[in-house]
Parts: C-alpha cells; sequence; structure tokens
C-alpha cells in the first residue's frame, strides 16, 4: 500500500467487527444477548478476544464443516444427497484441530480398517458413482488437483493447456494414473475404497500417438512402479474381517506420501489461499483453483510466508484462521473515505463486502426473527424421543441445518457459482412466500411478538436493529421507524412484522461488511 500511495481504511466499528467475526467463524449473526455483551463491553482490544472466544466455539465444527464439504463436493453433478457420516466426519476433525495434511491422506487415502477414516472415503466414492471408468477418474482427477493442489486441469486433457504452458497433457493424466485403479467395496453399511494391483490410464496426443500415462505429479517428479510379481497370488494381501484386499503397490498411497507434505508447495498454498479468500471476500490467488505460473498472487510473499507457517506449525488450521483473523487487513472497513477512487479489491487497502451465503442467510434469519429458537423448544420438548442427551448450540444448529423448511429456505438463495446473484425470484420469495410470511408471525417469543407487545416504540425499534442488524438505531432511523409504529392502521403485529421484513430485506442484512 505505502509502494502504491494508498492509505488504508480505518478499523470497522465494533458493531461491524461483532457482526463479520460472528459470520465468518460461525455462520450466523450474533443474538441480541451476544450482540449487547459485546457492545456493553468498553475494552479496547474486546475484537481480540471475541475471535479467540468464538475460534474455540462449539458451533465451529458445525458451520465450518459443511463450508469444507461445499469446497470439496458443492459443485459434483451426481451429488443427490449430503452425506451425513462425511459431514460428521469433518466436524469432528475440525473439532480436533486435526491438521490438514492429516484430513487430506484420510480422504485421499483412508485406512479403511479404521472406523473414522471410513466416513473420509466419501470425497472419492462419491466421484465413483455412475459413468464408465474414464469418467470416474476424471472425476476424481478434477477433484484432487482442485480440492488439494488449486489446480484446475480440465483444459489439459485433450491437449496441452492453451494458456498455460506450465500443464501439459502429461500433467493431466500423469496425476490420473494416481487414481486410475480406485474402486469401493462394502464393508457392512459402509463404503470403503479398494485398489487394483493392475491397469493403466491411456490417452491419445494430439497427435493421435497413444500413450501410457506415467506417475507425474504437478511439479514434474515421476515414480516407478516396482514389477509384480509373477505369481500372481502375491498380488494382492488378503484383506482381514471382510476388508477388501490390499494390493502389493499402492499408487495413491505413493501420491498421498509425497504430495501431502510440507515440501509440497502447492498443497499448502491452496487450502491456505481457499481459507484467505473466506475470510476476506478475495483470494490472493483469484481463481482459488487456478494457481500457477501464469496467475500469481497478488502478494506473492504473503502468500509464501502464510503457507510456510501453516505447514511449518503441523498445518494447523485454527492458527492459520487466528493469524488472518487479528491482522489489520481482516479488522479495517469497508467504508472508503479516502481520496480518489476506491483501491481495487486486491489490494485490501478495504475490507471487501460479502454476500451471506445461502445457509447463513437461512440461519441468520432464523436468528434474527425468533424461528430458530423454536426449533431449540422443540429439541427440549423431544429430547427423549430423539436421544438427545443435551440440547447444546452445535445440536440445535445441526438440527436446524437439516430441517426441510430451512433447507428450502436455503436452496432460494443457492446460485451454482460464487458470484453474487440477487433476482426477481429472491425478492418475490422475501416478499410473499408462506415460508418467510411464517418468520414473521407473532409466534410464541418470536421478534415480532416481543414488538408487539413493547408499550415503548423507541425501545421496540432498539429491539428490532439490535436483534437483526447487532447495532442501535441511528437517531433518524430511530425517529423514523418510530413514527412507522405509531400508525393506527394497520393493526401493529403486522406493522411490527413489516419492520422486521424491511430490515431483514435491506442490503446491511444481506452482506456482511
Amino acid at each position: 500500500l505505502k509502494a502504491q500511495n494508498i492509505v488504508a481504511s480505518t478499523r470497522a466499528t465494533e458493531a461491524e467487527l461483532l457482526r463479520r467475526i460472528y459470520l465468518d467463524l460461525l455462520g450466523r449473526i450474533p443474538t441480541a444477548e451476544e450482540a449487547t455483551r459485546y457492545l456493553d463491553d468498553k475494552s479496547p482490544n474486546k475484537h481480540h478476544r471475541l475471535i479467540d472466544e468464538l475460534l474455540s466455539h462449539e458451533e465451529v465444527p458445525t458451520y465450518w464443516s459443511t463450508v469444507f464439504d461445499e469446497w470439496f463436493n458443492g459443485n459434483l453433478p451426481n451429488r443427490s444427497v449430503i452425506n451425513e457420516g462425511f459431514l460428521t466426519y469433518l466436524q469432528q476433525a475440525i473439532e480436533t484441530n486435526k491438521p490438514w495434511n492429516s484430513m487430506a491422506r484420510e480422504m485421499l487415502n483412508p485406512d479403511p480398517a479404521d472406523e473414522r477414516q471410513r466416513d473420509a472415503s466419501y470425497f472419492l466414492a462419491v466421484r465413483l458413482q455412475g459413468g464408465d471408468n474414464a469418467a470416474k477418474t476424471d472425476a476424481m482427477t478434477s477433484g484432487v488437483s482442485t480440492v488439494f493442489f488449486g489446480v484446475q486441469l480440465q483444459c489439459a486433457k485433450c491437449h496441452d493447456h492453451p494458456f498455460v504452458d506450465q500443464w501439459k497433457q502429461d500433467n493431466y493424466y500423469g496425476l490420473a494414473a494416481f487414481l486410475g485403479r480406485t474402486q469401493t467395496a462394502k464393508v457392512g453399511n459402509a463404503t470403503v475404497l479398494k485398489e487394483r494391483a493392475e491397469g493403466e490410464v491411456t490417452f491419445v496426443t494430439t497427435d493421435q500417438e497413444e500413450k501410457t500415462a506415467k506417475l507425474l505429479f504437478l511439479d514434474g517428479r515421476t515414480f516407478d512402479e516396482p514389477a509384480r510379481p509373477e505369481d500372481r497370488n502375491k498380488w494382492y494381501t488378503k484383506g482381514k474381517n471382510g476388508l477388501p484386499d490390499q494390493p502389493y503397490f499402492s499408487r495413491r498411497a505413493v501420491l498421498a506420501d509425497y504430495a501431502l507434505t510440507a515440501d509440497s508447495s502447492l498443497f499448502k498454498r491452496a487450502i491456505v489461499n481457499r481459507i484467505w479468500k473466506k475470510l476476506m471476500g478475495r483470494g490472493l490467488v483469484e481463481p482459488v483453483d487456478q494457481m500457477h505460473e501464469a496467475n500469481p498472487a497478488s502478494h506473492p510473499e504473503l502468500l509464501k510466508r502464510l503457507a510456510d507457517d501453516f505447514a511449518n506449525h503441523g498445518f494447523d488450521l485454527r492458527r492459520l484462521m487466528a493469524g488472518i483473523l487479528h491482522s489489520d487487513t481482516y479488522l479495517r472497513s469497508t467504508r472508503w473515505t479516502g481520496n480518489g477512487e476506491r483501491p481495487g479489491d486486491a489490494t485490501y487497502a478495504t475490507a471487501i463486502l460479502k454476500p451471506l451465503t445461502a445457509d447463513q442467510l437461512a440461519v441468520s434469519v432464523g436468528i434474527a426473527t425468533g424461528h430458530f429458537d423454536q426449533m431449540e423448544a422443540r429439541l427440549e420438548r423431544e429430547k427423549s424421543k430423539r436421544k438427545i442427551d443435551k440440547v447444546t448450540p452445535s445440536v440445535v444448529r445441526s438440527f436446524y441445518a437439516r430441517d426441510n423448511d430451512v433447507r428450502q429456505f436455503a436452496s432460494r438463495f443457492r446460485t451454482g457459482g460464487e458470484s453474487f446473484e440477487a433476482n426477481a425470484g429472491q425478492a418475490l420469495f422475501l416478499s410473499y412466500n408462506s415460508s418467510m410470511q411464517k418468520r414473521l408471525q407473532p409466534f410464541g417469543g418470536s421478534l415480532v411478538e416481543r414488538l408487539t407487545k413493547q408499550a415503548d416504540d423507541s425501545e421496540a425499534v432498539r429491539e428490532a436493529f439490535l436483534t437483526i442488524l447487532s447495532r442501535p438505531p441511528t437517531t433518524d432511523e430511530l425517529d423514523r421507524a418510530v413514527e412507522f409504529l405509531s400508525a393506527n392502521d394497520p393493526p401493529r403485529p403486522q406493522l411490527c412484522g413489516e419492520l422486521v421484513w424491511a430490515l431483514l430485506c435491506g442490503g446491511e442484512f444481506r452482506f456482511n461488511h
């Protein structure tokens, strides 16, 4: 910024940081009680303390497991349902702060004898559904290259990449060769991975030459496969207790041993870049799956420093997130008050407006209106029937996310990509759909009911703003809203519902700012 003579934005307001930190770490707005506790705290460094507290919050694994699942599997065309076992695996991994290289290894080459790792098999197993062998290998290759190494290789499948000299056909099929022998097997009710001892990946070059793919990693390192034993009976080691037989040589194990290490530049940079984008609104390399020489990072030294620190400290995801969240860059305001044109997002001179994801929006609307509290009350009533020991925030959050009504609500705001798209269908949904209207009714304990019963219009307005926008109203907002609520017609419940609706539909609620 100094080199470009840019003066960065000042720090965001305390209310903005409160909301931003909750949305980024827990995937929801703070409750009114949480907001009041923070805003009443006069400590100068309370935002740093809040970051540390929320990094250890029990809702972090619940929320971030869905973030990781969306990164890993969100764009799969044959993914009909979310795999609950995989989400549970991710939750447990995040809860225990499992090192990223261990998570990656368990997804790429899970041990079928370890029941805790079987759910990790879903990452490759879901890509083995449907299609012929070539299509299955393509799905695995694309998933592994983008998720673990930040590289989109599809353009190098039929010919050398037309725009990136670094990626050749040999790179694509070299990675595919590590994966092409992978199959699925059943162990009881669980799906696990197995691997054949034979089978090659072949491809046709642009010169119409048929080639057998070498075991070639993206950095150019090749591996030789030991000769298969002449005795076919020695190709496999018999699996015990119904587990699949193990081949004499595992190509996936070789890939995991070599590529998922602190020395693997692509591996450690890819996840750092994704985490940075999730928290900051833009990747240091953008798009996040286009990490190559022709697409350098906006801040290459920063990316290298973060990636090296991440790897040198045991691939500690929580440490990585903390480093970004505590930085001055993250804490900046989205408002540009400097001279001249607003700097580009790639400078990070200001914080970047981030639209709420569909899931963030669905749960935040539930928190604001009291619909979420209804779920908590229902779980308390049905605790024995549902075999729940204790109704904790993470338990309520998990059930709420799986509720059909909530999932249908969220589906209205999924765009199928990373770009923000507000359309007429969403506006009509927020205005007229029965699911939205239900949240605006004065049901037991709802925000609209509380506002309706509040005799002091000023206090009602303050509660609405605090609950929905996590801040008190300005003087002008207070005056205008009080004037609105003081009308004699329509009835007060409808007036309160329309005030809540207006705040929920405004840009301030729709964006993480």
